[in-house]
Order: structure tokens, then C-alpha cells, then sequence
């Protein structure tokens, strides 16, 4: 069997390589104001998905038995519903309706089977939504505040120094669980399964974006 440490280890290069390249919200080679315009759309994006996340945790945690990973969830929680009034904030401040935002269908549908999974073991919720759903945050936020940098870097500096560090930890949440509960070769393909379906579900989600985008085009 693989220790659980080196699981978690390959299962975190498994889920890079699953994502190179994949992300495609965001145009790197794009003219200023077509970068802007996107960043603008995520950034919106993500005061729904902070909301969402919020209603999501609190949802899960009566469902998570173990303590030691319980007594973490509320301050994710905490670190959600601040990063919501952070980006709404910051939205107002430039000049835009944050609620005026409507998702995708395929992005509401995937907050709702979140929310839906948390009577599913804790060992598949933390791989799927701390692990795999962090984990990518992080990757795409990295993306948002290079290509932020020039063209609104007020925008850039908030999420570099008030939001990345929380889904770092947010994401180290998800390693934690699956160190501690990933223990078998059965657990570690419950793990494994959990993330894959995680990945296809998000990227499903980014699919059905970049296709209103080029719509739009």
C-alpha cells in the first residue's frame, strides 16, 4: 500500500497534470481590454462562488464526524463569507452591479451537487471540494493576478495578499484530510475517484463558459 503522505503527494501531481492547460476563463495572449473584461467576469463570478462556498461548508459540517477535520471547517467558512464582501466591495468600486450576476446553469448545477454531497463520506467531500477545488483556485487566482497585474493592479494586490494566502490554507485543509483518512488502498481509490470527478465537473464548467465567451466574440 502507498503511504498516505505519498498518496497525497502523487494524487496533487495527478491533479496538475490534469489541469495544464485546461483553464481557459482567462485569454493570456489577449489585448488589454479584452483581459480586462475577463478579469471583470471572474471577479463577479467569484462573488457567487464565495457565496456558494459559504452555503456549502455550512451544509457539511454537521456530516463531518471527525473532529480533528470539523474544528477546521468553520474558519474556512469565516475566510468565505470575508472574501465574498471583499469582492463585492471591490466590484462596487468599479463601477459594476455585483448582483446582477447570473451563473451558468453548469456553474449553479455544480454549487448544487456540492451542497447536495454532504451526506457522502468526508474523505470524498475533502478530496473533492478542499483538494481538488482549492487546489485549482489557487492555480487559477496565480493566473488572474499576473494578467491583473498591469491592467488593475488594486485588484491584483487584493487578491495576491487578502484572498491567495486563505485557499493555500483552504487547499492544505484538503491535504490534511487526506492524509489522515486516505490510510487504505481502498480509501485512497475512493480519494482518487472523488477527485477525478471533481476535475471533470469543473472543467465541464469552464467548457460552457469559454463557449458563451466565443459566442460573444
Amino acid at each position: 500500500m502507498t503511504d498516505a503522505r505519498d498518496f497525497v503527494r502523487d494524487l496533487a501531481q495527478e491533479n496538475a497534470a490534469f489541469w495544464r492547460d485546461r483553464d481557459v476563463r482567462l485569454d493570456r495572449g489577449a489585448p488589454p481590454a479584452v483581459r480586462r473584461e475577463q478579469i471583470r467576469y471572474r471577479m463577479r463570478q467569484g462573488v457567487y462562488n464565495e457565496l456558494r462556498s459559504v452555503e456549502l461548508i455550512a451544509a457539511w459540517i454537521p456530516h463531518v464526524p471527525e473532529r480533528e477535520i470539523r474544528d477546521l471547517l468553520p474558519g474556512q467558512l469565516d475566510d468565505e463569507q470575508r472574501h465574498y464582501q471583499l469582492l463585492r466591495r471591490r466590484v462596487i468600486e468599479l463601477g459594476e452591479d455585483p448582483d446582477a450576476y447570473r451563473p451558468l446553469p453548469e456553474w449553479e448545477a455544480l454549487f448544487d451537487w456540492l451542497v447536495a454531497c454532504r451526506a457522502r463520506p468526508t474523505l470524498e467531500k475533502l478530496a473533492m471540494f478542499q483538494f481538488a477545488g482549492e487546489t485549482q483556485s489557487c492555480e487559477g487566482f496565480e493566473t488572474l493576478i499576473a494578467l491583473a497585474q498591469e491592467i488593475d493592479p488594486e485588484t491584483a494586490e487584493l487578491y495576491r495578499t487578502r484572498i491567495l494566502p486563505d485557499e493555500y490554507r483552504h487547499a492544505a485543509i484538503g491535504r490534511r484530510a487526506l492524509t489522515l483518512l486516505a490510510d487504505t488502498p481502498a480509501a485512497q481509490a475512493q480519494a482518487r475517484a472523488a477527485c477525478r470527478e471533481m476535475n471533470e465537473r469543473i472543467f465541464a464548467a469552464y467548457r460552457a463558459h469559454r463557449v458563451r465567451v466565443d459566442r460573444r466574440a
